[in-house]
């Protein structure tokens, strides 16, 4: 992230790639692009993509996801609905499940 943050107010989309299921750079990638950098376009999936990640790329802060060929569009988008709250803060929910409850 930091090779392109000066480019980032430039770019409507930037694409991280997921080599391989278990390769979990990206997700680390998309926290800083989003958090530290405050990007603030359309960030892409692609790659190794498959239905079981969606909801944590999606809390990572991507928007958009270019699905493995094999994967079907339209049952993966079951993958947003698995579970109602998390715990843990993410890109989209900064603020940890029982700091919320208290307010």
């Amino acid at each position: 992230p930091a090779a392109i943050a000066n480019d980032l107010t430039r770019l409507d989309v930037v694409a991280v790639n997921f080599p391989k299921f278990g390769d979990g750079r990206g997700y680390s990638i998309a926290r800083l692009l989003r958090e530290r950098y405050r990007y603030q376009g359309e960030l892409r999936a692609i790659g190794d993509v498959l239905r079981d990640q969606l909801q944590d790329l999606e809390r990572c802060g991507f928007d958009s996801f270019e699905l493995r060929a094999d994967q079907n569009a339209q049952a993966a988008l079951g993958a947003f609905t698995g579970f109602s709250n998390q715990y843990q803060t993410s890109a989209l929910q900064p603020v940890p499940l029982f700091r919320r409850r208290l307010s």
